[in-house]
């Protein structure tokens, strides 16, 4: 068995006729015949039945149909790694991201890019999300893997930008508090509970929208170490808010240490990452082949 053999089959299965199939092909019919004759052989099933209204799979064929298909994905996989291996790059690449990519998949993808690309520095920068948007469009870093809340967003004059997932947002509360027990919560119900924020600019100005209508929150600190944050809440000293990304990737979240509620506005929507770049940089080939990594990461996520 060979991979010409399993395109044979592909383009019977997809055309219904050996005819068409050897014309798609560029080989001759008895070629194709003889192709799936062999494989036939080989596997010890028969794959097609010849009927007046063409030749389709036989029951086992269409059992087996999907593994060729992925075999067939595979191939295409094996070639674009080959590919990739054989460019050699070289280079730099300067990315700028939101501290919820940098903690989550960045990690994983860049270890997973440097093996493939030895010869190409990659330099990453953590910054807030309008820095890492302004990072791009002043030239300061190649790659900016930032959010996207709104369509205005997208609004960057030359740029281009590949979407990679949507995530919402959620409370993490301590697993013995009382507030473990509602089925959702809302800012005005944790005023009386102390509150741990996240000090990042997202997070502070819709708590701030919220204190200047209603009382302040029961602030017990601010911190930008997630870390301390989720350590903080899992010894009960308060509850917080984060990104549903940051929160089931954390241990504390998976050796249920933490729980989680499902939060109310201003948090209850979602929030979109993605990779910007601009189409006119010198390092279009080496940005594309990195953006690769994260999207091929982020479906794996999905």
């Amino acid at each position: 068995m060979n991979f010409a053999q399993l395109h044979h089959v592909k383009a019977i299965a997809e055309t219904g006729s050996i005819t068409k199939a050897a014309t798609l092909l560029h080989i001759t019919q008895s070629a194709l015949s003889q192709s799936i004759s062999n494989l036939e052989t080989s596997l010890g099933i028969k794959l097609f039945q010849r009927q007046k209204s063409g030749t389709t799979l036989t029951p086992l064929g269409q059992n087996i149909y999907p593994l060729i298909l992925d075999m067939l994905e595979q191939e295409e996989n094996l070639y674009e790694k080959i590919d990739t291996l054989n460019s050699n790059m070289d280079g730099s690449l300067s990315i700028a991201t939101v501290p919820s990519l940098f903690m989550t998949i960045v990690p994983s993808v860049l270890a997973a890019f440097k093996r493939d690309n030895p010869n190409i520095d990659v330099q990453i920068t953590e910054a807030e999300n309008h820095e890492v948007r302004q990072s791009v469009v002043n030239g300061e870093v190649d790659i900016g893997l930032y959010t996207v809340l709104q369509e205005g967003d997208l609004e960057v004059t030359g740029a281009h930008y590949d979407p990679l997932f949507s995530s919402g947002f959620t409370s993490i509360v301590p697993k013995d508090s009382k507030l473990a027990y509602l089925s959702k919560l809302s800012l005005s119900d944790i005023k009386g509970f102390p509150f741990i924020l996240y000090d990042r600019n997202f997070y502070k100005q819709n708590i701030k929208k919220f204190e200047e209508k209603n009382n302040a929150i029961n602030l017990l600190f601010s911190t930008n170490n997630v870390g301390v944050l989720f350590n903080s809440v899992a010894e009960g000293l308060g509850m917080s808010i984060l990104s549903d990304l940051m929160v089931e990737s954390t241990p504390f979240y998976q050796r249920n240490m933490i729980t989680t509620v499902p939060i109310g506005a201003p948090f209850n929507q979602m929030i979109e990452y993605g990779v910007l770049y601009m189409e006119d940089s010198e390092k279009k080939k080496q940005i594309t082949e990195f953006a690769k990594y994260l999207v091929d990461a982020a479906k794996s996520n999905s």
